[in-house]
């Protein structure tokens, strides 16, 4: 494949994935994401595919399912309501699909997920039990991001991921002393296969950056955020992730959670590196 029919199929693969994200919550016609992207439907099929490694239509149906389990651990509500939150009719189809997913019912996979949890801060020795966090308001984010789907914290294509970004920063002259270079985790690794978790590698921007093959942008909302501060290595997130979905003493706001790194771990310890969650609350 050409290097820039490369780069057009890796563009139309960020908007689709964007666009799936954003519209969970309504029918997601296979019609109107081909056109989104300005390409056959099968076209768009073929192309999603190979990227995902698995079909479209399996990929918009595990992020309903995953999403839905996301909305559980944050309030409570009901099965219909969660069922429109996340594209379904009716609770019953709703439930026949999470079922499809995890073998169990959602109420009865939330209190295994609870418990797995649980087992996981109390067996670890990194778990912070005393996590205080700060609460504050955000402006809105333009990022500039690259994309990695695999295990979280994977040292060669985070690396290589991270590297790739600064470049087309600096190509596009759009790196500042005020850039702030942010993570994103779509995917829960207590829930998704560590193959299908979804990594942004971000950086913050000023400018107006057109998207390009690889490199796609996205907006985060303003809002406040109850902000956690971990010093150490990466490798502790999850700890700190984990005791955050045990003990939340907070209400969510649906919106993007996200990691801001405050050193580079080039030119900084591992014991001295410091990172922010930021965890949207109403």
């Amino acid at each position: 494949m050409r290097s820039d029919t490369k780069e057009i199929y890796q563009q139309k693969v960020n908007q689709v994935i964007d666009f799936v994200s954003a519209n969970l919550h309504q029918p997601l016609m296979l019609d109107k994401m081909a056109a989104h992207i300005f390409v056959s439907q099968r076209q768009l099929l073929r192309i999603m595919r190979t990227a995902l490694n698995e079909p479209l239509s399996a990929y918009v149906a595990r992020q309903r399912i995953e999403r839905a389990v996301m909305y559980m651990q944050s309030e409570k509500t009901c099965l219909t309501t969660l069922a429109e939150k996340v594209g379904y009719d009716n609770a019953q189809s709703f439930s026949k699909a999470f079922k499809k997913r995890f073998g169990q019912s959602p109420k009865a996979y939330l209190r295994e997920l609870q418990t797995r949890q649980m087992a996981y801060v109390k067996t670890s020795d990194k778990a912070q039990n005393h996590l205080q966090p700060t609460i504050c308001e955000e402006d809105v984010l333009e990022l500039v991001y690259i994309r990695i789907f695999g295990k979280y914290g994977d040292a060669e294509p985070y690396e290589t991921a991270w590297n790739s970004l600064m470049r087309f920063m600096a190509d596009n002259e759009a790196l500042s002393e005020n850039t702030r270079f942010i993570g994103i985790s779509f995917s829960n690794p207590h829930v998704t296969k560590s193959e299908q978790c979804r990594f942004y590698a971000c950086a913050t921007t000023s400018k107006k950056i057109v998207p390009k093959g690889a490199f796609g942008t996205i907006s985060v909302k303003c809002g406040k955020y109850a902000v956690y501060t971990l010093k150490g290595s990466y490798s502790g997130l999850q700890e700190i992730y984990s005791k955050i979905g045990v003990n939340f003493p907070f209400s969510m706001r649906h919106a993007i959670t996200f990691e801001e790194y405050l050193n580079s771990p080039q030119n900084t310890k591992e014991e001295d590196l410091l990172t922010k969650i930021y965890i949207p609350i109403k």
